[in-house]
């Protein structure tokens, strides 16, 4: 009975020593770098001019979000300010023959 006991015993300490002990690494901080434009647009005389407009903007490094509105003749565009700026954004949409011009905030 002794033996038993005790190669149980030595199972289970063998058992608890056996396993993997796993640890959550902690959350990594991560930076949000974000900006947002609104761009007054030139040159939209039909509502398919926004893909070409879209797409011009989307072709920039660095841009998340492109929202083209034709009624209002504006672009909002939200980028990482660390990979592209403004003046970018422009140059991308005036190339594609649509200067725009930054909107002043309200």
């Amino acid at each position: 009975m002794r033996i038993k006991i005790l190669l149980l015993m030595i199972s289970l300490v063998s058992g608890v020593f056996s396993i993997q002990l796993v640890y959550a690494k902690p959350p990594v901080a991560t930076q949000t770098n974000s900006q947002s434009v609104t761009l007054d647009m030139q040159n939209m005389t039909c509502p398919m001019c926004k893909f070409t407009i879209k797409k011009a903007i989307q072709g920039v490094d660095g841009v998340h979000d492109v929202n083209v509105d034709y009624d209002n003749k504006t672009t909002a565009v939200n980028f990482d300010p660390q990979k592209t700026n403004i003046e970018t954004i422009i140059n991308a949409t005036t190339n594609a023959g649509y200067p725009g011009t930054v909107r002043p905030p309200n």
